[in-house]
């Protein structure tokens, strides 16, 4: 008797199973007619439509179902025992004999991956590297260099001080940052020169074979991508289409994919898309398999990609930067689900300072935590079988690879930054994505609601870049991609508002009528005004309209919220505004249609809504009052 499979195995055979159609029908018996899709389709920025659940039906022909962790083409995982991964830690390096200390400390930690981040040093020197360097166990703790130059001499200086310490080169894992095309994106332009930093590139790759078989030394930073704006599916397609390029690049000028493939390293910046950001990484192993089977087949087998996931910066905040911290977590653990090979977390406090100790303990311990209490490590692909993970996996390799399809027919990567195909693209999606935050379709929290009413974080900016600085315009080729934060818009706004010299603005809700109306409407204008880091104060109710104008007068209000009921307004703004009138800006929290012309007519003009666009409404607010 066959066996049935584990997809269709009835836990409980005593219990029918349910049909799709039964369970359609009884969802549109709940809700009105053609309310189905409006309301439970999630129709993502990327174009594709997630249904409200998933069952079994939905696995039928996806082709990938039977694919085995470890094998090829490594949708389920690299790995072939667990799911452990490298809790990394990045040090930005000053000083050398601190950040020595700093590494020789954190590896006691749970830490067992270190990054030096090196772009702010001076020139290094092959002494700087052996004090960088002193007493870590290098065979067992992989060290990765974050550089924008110096990367053949890193390489032979790391080489010489392994010679020096008696340990064993061929066991030294780690990466460099060596990505031209990366620089060329975030920039506008290469290092020296194409010819010149592949040159270099072709002679990390050859040092590397020779010398450190198992260190990475070309870096395909997708984070990049994330970073500006895109959507996942572009994220995803372009930095296959980046990996691709150096395949097509390196192999023009000598190398061979097997000599390539075991030194290259992708990196993805990790968002709060949970379930999005596992399926990017489950869908980036299977298609650059399938790119690395059109090359080499043989080679495809053995070599899967190497994938390093960092925290994303974009959705970090400056205000309530505490729930940074949230936000890293559920990122790492899309990542650590996703089947990531190294990760490392962003501290909450990386947007407005250096990192002090105690974020970069609280970055370093979400790992930990996930490891040791929530036992992530111990399960491969544990999302595997998931009706709706599964699904989307799919979706995204499907759209990812028309769009990578799409660049290559362009004339691939390189050719599609020179046109500007990439930056467009991304720009599309960032000024979507900046557009949801600004009429809050898309939430930050702390940000663009439920903001901090007392936070001030004037003192605290100095914000962090997110990358290289540009280049000046006359010394790029091509237009670079534009690295930021989502929150930028929001933070200038409040941030002008902390540093007005004159008093902060205050905003009085006048609270009438009906009870549950005026309380929401008024939770709603305190959460719309604060956002720009206005005073509110709220009340409970008054006993009349002209009684709450008095007392709004008497404290000095600048903007005046009425909170009531649609069918109310009409008759509170003929009792108020006489009061009100060239004292104060009057709003009304609604959008009552029905009456909007008398409001009008009493000198009401400004209304707030679930419709308003609270970046540019708090904007004009702003410039009403003076704020500039």
């Amino acid at each position: 008797m066959e066996k049935a499979t584990p997809a269709r195995e009835s836990l409980f055979e005593e219990f029918p199973p349910v049909a799709t159609g039964a369970w359609e029908e009884q969802i549109r018996a709940v809700l009105n007619e053609g309310d189905y899709d409006k309301r439970l389709i999630w129709h993502t920025p990327d174009g594709y439509h997630i249904k409200p659940y998933y069952s079994s039906e939905d696995l039928d022909g996806l082709d990938f179902l039977d694919a085995v962790p470890g094998q090829f083409p490594f949708i389920r995982s690299s790995k072939t025992d667990d799911n452990a991964w490298l809790a990394r830690q990045d040090l930005m390096v000053r000083d050398m004999r601190a950040a020595n200390q700093d590494a020789l400390d954190i590896i006691q930690k749970g830490v067992n991956s270190i990054g030096f981040d090196l772009t702010s040093s001076d020139r290094i020197s092959e002494s700087d590297l052996k004090t960088l360097l002193h007493d870590l166990p290098l065979e067992s703790v992989p060290v990765n260099f974050i550089l924008r130059e110096q990367f053949t001499d890193v390489l032979h200086f790391l080489v010489s001080h392994i010679n020096d310490t008696g340990e064993d080169a061929k066991n030294v894992r780690g990466s460099i940052t060596f990505d031209p095309l990366g620089t060329l994106a975030s920039t506008g332009n290469f290092s020296r020169d194409m010819f010149t930093d592949f040159s270099e590139l072709r002679e990390c790759l050859e040092f590397a074979a020779a010398n450190l078989s198992r260190f990475r030394v070309i870096h395909v930073g997708g984070n990049m991508f994330h970073d500006a704006g895109s959507s996942v599916t572009q994220a995803l397609a372009f930095t296959l289409a980046q990996g691709h390029e150096y395949l097509a690049q390196l192999t023009e000028i000598g190398a061979k994919p097997e000599e390539i493939l075991p030194h290259m390293q992708f990196q993805f910046s990790i968002g709060s898309s949970y379930f999005m950001e596992i399926a990017k990484l489950r869908a980036a192993r299977l298609l650059w398999s399938k790119i690395v089977e059109a090359w080499s087949a043989e080679t495809a087998l053995k070599h899967p990609m190497f994938i390093h996931t960092s925290t994303s910066g974009w959705n970090q905040t400056l205000y309530d930067p505490y729930v940074n911290i949230l936000r890293g977590t559920t990122a790492s653990m899309s990542a650590i689900i996703g089947g990531t090979d190294s990760l490392t977390v962003r501290p909450f406090d990386a947007p407005f300072r250096q990192s002090d100790p105690f974020s970069n303990r609280i970055a370093r311990n979400t790992q930990v935590v996930l490891k040791e209490e929530s036992y992530l490590d111990k399960v491969i692909d544990p999302a595997a079988g998931s009706y709706y993970i599964e699904n989307i996996t799919a979706a995204l390799i499907e759209g990812a690879w028309e769009l990578f399809l799409e660049v290559e027919e362009k004339g691939g990567f390189h050719k599609s930054l020179i046109d500007g195909f990439i930056q467009d693209a991304v720009r599309q999606s960032a000024e979507s994505r900046l557009k949801n935050l600004a009429t809050r379709r898309d939430i930050l929290v702390g940000t663009n609601q439920y903001p901090d009413f007392q936070e001030e974080m004037a003192a605290e900016t100095g914000d962090i870049p997110l990358a290289a600085k540009k280049l000046r315009e006359d010394q790029c080729i091509i237009e670079p991609l534009d690295l930021f934060r989502g929150s930028r818009d929001y933070e200038n706004m409040r941030l002008k508002t902390e540093n007005h010299p004159g008093k902060k603005p205050l905003v009085f809700m006048l609270t009438l009528g009906n009870l549950a109306m005026r309380r929401a409407r008024a939770m709603f204008a305190c959460n719309f005004f604060a956002c720009a880091g206005f005073q509110v104060i709220d009340n409970i109710g008054f006993e009349s309209p002209e009684k709450g104008a008095r007392e709004a007068v008497d404290a000095g209000a600048d903007i005046v919220v009425l909170c009531s009921s649609d069918e109310e307004y009409a008759g509170l703004a003929g009792k108020v505004m006489p009061l009100l009138k060239d004292r104060c800006i009057p709003v009304v929290a609604g959008y009552p249609k029905e009456d909007l012309e008398i409001l009008k007519k009493n000198g009401i003009e400004h209304f707030i809504h679930v419709g308003s666009n609270v970046l540019e409404e708090l904007k004009h607010f702003q410039g009403l009052l003076g704020i500039h």
